[in-house]
């Protein structure tokens, strides 16, 4: 299963889940340093979706797959 955020993927399969990059260059050319600031705030605020979608895939994993069957969640 993988879900595109911003400029990562969030990949989750029986290993796990885990962030891949959609490219090698993650920001444009930056000349000033609101830019600089601008740029990786987009990429930080793209990795926090990314970790909340990990988070809710593991969850999702974890629970039970017929009604009434016990739960992992803790």
């Amino acid at each position: 299963m993988t879900g595109i955020l911003g400029k990562f993927y969030v990949e989750y399969d029986l290993h796990g889940a885990k962030v891949t990059t959609r490219s090698q260059q993650l920001t444009s050319p930056c000349l000033s340093e609101e830019e600089i600031e601008t740029s990786i705030q987009m990429l930080k605020d793209d990795l926090d979706a990314c970790a909340n979608e990990m988070k809710r895939l593991i969850k999702l994993n974890r629970a039970p797959l017929f009604a009434g069957w016990p739960t992992n969640l803790e």
